[in-house]
């Protein structure tokens, strides 16, 4: 129950205006309508400036993405400008010979003409056609300029007639030199205009957006959509003016194109005398405005109308409810969340609501209004609170008398009670008392989840970034810094066979353990998943502490009853020797763990700079393999399965190859995991799949094929249909397709596997599992899944026939698939030695090159005509490497 005590000032408060005057409400009215009025026009004129500044902004930007992507195109033209003039200086007494013609062709592609002119003038030879046009432009003053100019910047182009064709277009010119230096021809390349309207026409700017290529003159070069008859011409006195001649420009002009009012801004290219020139019309930028300021003046007038409705019917229900309003108010404050206390200006209690007494403990008889603030406080020591804690609020009132304010109480049972102090007029205050534990831990657990990893305690990533940045400021000269990042090995594999709560566990151990490596100043934090990172100011001491934490992560780990026997790879960047900022040291040490990682794992790596550049070639070889993906440019060979007791051809496993143009053989170890890290492997592994069928429905019907499967693609659920798809296409019996898997693939979400496995195996399909005993091999997958072949690894069989281990071994295969009805096949049979010892110890089928290398598939067709497939021996040795 609200307590309220008899000063008429709070009856006056708490009973509400007696006479409220309808001219009072119609002058609200008004003022509120202005008021509106003027919110809606304010709110019009900021949402036109906003739209066009945008505008603006986003045509600066698109002007700068196009001019970074031409400086990106000329500079690779002026690379191949200066490999094709090298090419022709080298050659040049076949410049005039289809030779020259076809190495002209080829650089041609679609990026441009070459034409090659003597030093007469004369075109005697093109990449157009064969023979080259009779052109003569040796009067021409382009011409004499440019074989004679020294100084001439030959990597810029220039806006001139297309020497062939007539038109205007854009031209790099390069001087050939002989053998004496002297000046032996010419080489230009014109560039066509279709280069730029691809790309222009490539963005999304609207209906009314245009894309101008200029020189820097003002000559126009191109523009989308086409002008054509406007290409040539100079706009350098028109409105276009302000755009040319700076970097960087944006303005509002006229266009000399179709006259209206547009929005411009253009970028010149770094290296080369062209300006871009985006636009957008003025109507169409705006077009967005009307339809915002259509909603703007709507809302305004549904506002001004609910305000009118508002004030009307409070001039109606404004007496009706004068008597409610005390009842109401006292409703509310007694079921406040928060404590409530009026006082008046001489310090005396008015009111109080009952959260107060319930926060702090008090008798509702004994606080009363009229009570000083050394009264309460009394009352306040009675019912157990720390008087200090009560004698340092009074101090805090006392200093802020005349102004809001606020004190955090922490009382001995835990809790946190905020106490607000509000001055109101007249004199006096109001405080409010809420009790905000819960929200004080909130807030500190969400702070702490901010900063740091909530399993393992290490600062987290976005504190170990701001940690990093700090320290790489403080550095002094001749200090240095070293940065480590630690990658768990085999990890995943701790989570998917032992669960991830052992691996969480796991996470924790290392984290405590790496905590004890480090010294004092140094700092340690996880980065997410089995992501660790170390920075240590004691650079010189690197290597002592690399080999501390290879020790300790070394050592077992006993969690939750199972010992685990880690490892890790660590990358390690130094500042300033390797950078001096956060995102390029990160870099760097991230590099250094993957050539870690690359290693074999275990190990630790220094950055180096050629790392950097591995780092490009493997974009390089990346970019490539999309490519050829995108056209196929693979071919399958296929090596015979052998019948270690007919002789027979068995079957063929088909391996994929990459013959690149100019890298020649690329080993499938170097572009199928690449193929794996950038999402290629899945497209990649389906062509080879509908090969490898179309190949094999053409050999005897006692012949299968083998073909590899990656576990990315095998783990998709729809790759039995897809399986299932291929053979239908084909017409290849699923009896005769086997597809081989790893072990490592039967350790990771078993479930879904053996759904997969058995899928396949309903459709009549033969699984083979490949490169048995190297990996994590156990004898009960042999047993849980569908597995028809087991394929005996090559590093058994080369050792077969001189350590007695490989043959118990393989014996052992052999007698553990014959249990289970399963096939079993040596890979790498080189000898005849090799291959006596497996059929004596019961194996059933090999493949190497002691019978046959992998062959294109016809040269497989004309060795499968053969009567005794096992006297053929193979005069030849090659790579082979599945896919």
């Amino acid at each position: 129950m609200l307590r309220v005590g008899r000063d008429a000032g709070l009856r006056s408060l708490l009973s509400g205006p007696r006479n409220v005057s309808v001219r009072g409400i119609v002058v609200s009215g008004v003022l509120l309508g202005a008021a509106i009025a003027l919110v809606t026009g304010w709110m019009a004129a900021d949402s036109r400036d906003r739209i066009l500044r945008n505008t603006e902004r986003e045509l600066r930007n698109t002007a700068l993405l196009l001019a970074r992507q031409f400086d990106r195109t000329f500079e690779a033209l002026n690379i191949d400008q200066s490999e094709t003039a090298s090419s022709v200086e080298h050659t040049f007494p076949l410049a005039q010979t289809l030779t020259g013609h076809t190495l002209l062709a080829l650089k041609a592609a679609e990026l441009g003409e070459f034409d090659l002119f003597d030093i007469d003038g004369a075109l005697i030879n093109s990449s157009r056609s064969w023979p080259a046009p009779r052109v003569q432009i040796g009067s021409a003053p382009n011409f004499r300029r440019w074989s004679s100019d020294v100084e001439r910047d030959e990597n810029q182009t220039e806006f001139v007639r297309d020497p062939v064709l007539g038109n205007w277009t854009l031209t790099l010119v390069k001087r050939l030199r002989g053998p004496t230096k002297q000046t032996s021809g010419i080489l230009a390349r014109t560039i066509p205009n279709a280069l730029f309207e691809n790309l222009a026409s490539s963005l999304m700017l609207g209906q009314d957006a245009t894309i101008a290529i200029f020189t820097t003159d003002g000559t126009l070069v191109t523009r989308w959509p086409r002008f054509s008859s406007s290409i040539g011409e100079n706009y350098l006195n028109s409105d276009l003016k302000p755009l040319f001649g700076q970097t960087s420009a944006s303005q509002r002009i006229v266009s000399p194109f179709d006259g209206s009012e547009r929005i411009a801004a253009a970028r010149t290219l770094s290296k080369q005398p062209i300006v871009v020139v985006v636009s957008r019309s003025l109507n169409g930028a705006l077009a967005t405005w009307w339809r915002e300021l259509s909603a703007i003046v709507s809302v305004a007038l549904a506002t001004a109308l609910a305000v009118a409705g508002v004030l009307f019917q409070l001039g109606r229900n404004i007496i009706r409810h004068q008597t409610d309003l005390r009842q109401r108010y006292s409703i509310a404050v007694d079921n406040m969340a928060q404590g409530l206390t009026l006082f008046d200006a001489s310090g005396r209690l008015l009111l109080h609501n009952r959260r107060y007494l319930e926060i702090y403990g008090l008798p509702a008889d004994a606080v009363k209004p009229g009570l000083t603030g050394p009264e309460i406080v009394a009352l306040l020591k009675q019912a157990g609170h720390d008087p200090h804690l009560m004698q340092e609020y009074r101090r805090f009132a006392v200093k802020n008398v005349h102004r809001r304010s606020s004190f955090e109480a922490e009382f001995a049972d835990g809790r946190t009670i905020l106490i607000t102090r509000e001055p109101i007029q007249g004199g006096g205050w109001v405080m409010t008392h809420e009790e905000i534990t819960e929200r004080k831990r909130a807030n500190s657990r969400i702070h702490y989840l901010a900063h740091y990893d909530d399993l393992t305690g290490l600062p987290n990533r976005s504190s170990f970034r701001a940690y990093l940045g700090a320290a790489l400021d403080a550095i002094e000269p001749g200090d240095r810094l070293a940065l480590l990042y630690i990658d768990i090995d085999e990890f995943k594999i701790v989570n998917d066979t032992l669960g991830h709560p052992i691996g969480d566990l796991l996470l924790k151990s290392i984290a405590d353990r790496l905590r004890h490596c480090v010294g004092p100043n140094d700092y340690v934090a996880r980065l997410g998943g089995d992501e660790f990172a170390v920075v240590t100011t004691d650079a010189g001491a690197v290597r002592e502490l690399v080999a501390t934490l290879q020790r300790a992560l070394r050592d077992t780990f006993d969690c939750a009853g199972h010992v685990i026997s880690p490892d890790a790879s660590i990358g390690i960047a130094l500042a300033p020797d390797h950078a001096g900022e956060v995102d390029e040291l990160i870099a760097k040490a991230d590099l250094a763990l993957y050539a870690a990682k690359s290693e074999g794992r275990h190990t630790y790596r220094f950055f180096l700079p050629d790392m950097d550049i591995k780092a490009k070639a493997r974009h390089e070889l990346a970019t490539e393999l999309r490519r050829a993906v995108a056209e196929q440019d693979f071919q399958l060979h296929f090596q015979p399965l052998v019948d270690l007791n007919s002789g027979a051809i068995a079957g063929c496993e088909a391996l994929l190859r990459w013959q690149h143009p100019l890298r020649g053989f690329v080993s499938p170890a170097e572009f199928v995991p690449l193929a794996e890290d950038i999402g290629l492997i899945e497209e990649l592994g389906e062509w080879v799949l509908e090969q490898a069928c179309g190949v094999a429905v053409g050999w005897p019907a006692a012949m299968t094929v083998a073909v590899n499967v990656s576990p990315i693609q095998f783990r998709r659920a729809t790759f039995p249909l897809k399986v299932a798809a291929t053979l239908a296409r084909t017409g290849l019996p699923a009896h005769r397709l086997e597809l081989e898997i790893t072990e490592a693939l039967l350790l990771q979400d078993t479930e879904s596997t053996l759904a997969i496995l058995n899928q396949l195996r309903d459709l009549g399909v033969k699984i083979a599992l490949d490169d048995f005993g190297t990996g994590y091999s156990s004898l009960s997958y042999l047993h849980r899944f569908p597995i028809d072949k087991i394929k005996i690894d090559k590093s058994f069989v080369d050792t077969l026939s001189n350590e007695t281990g490989s043959a118990t071994i393989v014996r052992a295969i052999v007698q553990i698939a014959a249990a289970g009805n399963k096939t079993t096949l040596a890979e790498g049979v080189e000898t005849a030695a090799q291959r006596d010892l497996l059929r004596q110890l019961g194996c059933q089928q090999m493949q190497g090159y002691l019978f046959s290398p992998a062959l294109p598939a016809d040269a497989l067709a004309r060795l499968i005509g053969d009567e005794d497939a096992e006297t053929q021996t193979a005069p030849r040795r090659a790579p082979l490497i599945s896919v």
